[in-house]
């Protein structure tokens, strides 16, 4: 079953689900570091939110673009690096990582 951790980012609470380490290390070879040289981070971090946050729904259903319509900088920024900082997390013994971030 996959992890999931609810982090707080600017006073909403999104549910981050984790992802396997192909998913990720594929998002990253194609967005991140592509054959062609050329870095796409708003395409990454798009496939990141839709990937991984699972609540609230229509941030999950629209990524970026859930943002974007509201001028919102700040929000995304902060969930993607939620969420990277939540993938490479272990469970720990007996417990879940479920933490809130603020």
């Amino acid at each position: 079953m996959a992890r999931q951790k609810t982090v707080i980012v600017n006073g909403v609470e999104y549910t981050l689900q984790s992802a396997s380490f192909s998913w990720y290390t594929n998002l990253t070879d194609l967005y991140i570091r592509p054959a062609s040289g050329r870095k796409n981070t708003a395409k990454y971090a798009d496939a990141l939110i839709k990937g991984c946050v699972i609540a609230p729904a229509e941030v999950a259903k629209r990524g970026l673009k859930f943002f974007d319509e509201q001028d919102d900088i700040s929000t995304p920024t902060e969930l993607v690096h939620e969420i990277e900082t939540f993938l490479p997390e272990r469970d720990e013994p007996g417990g879940s990582t479920e933490k809130s971030a603020t």
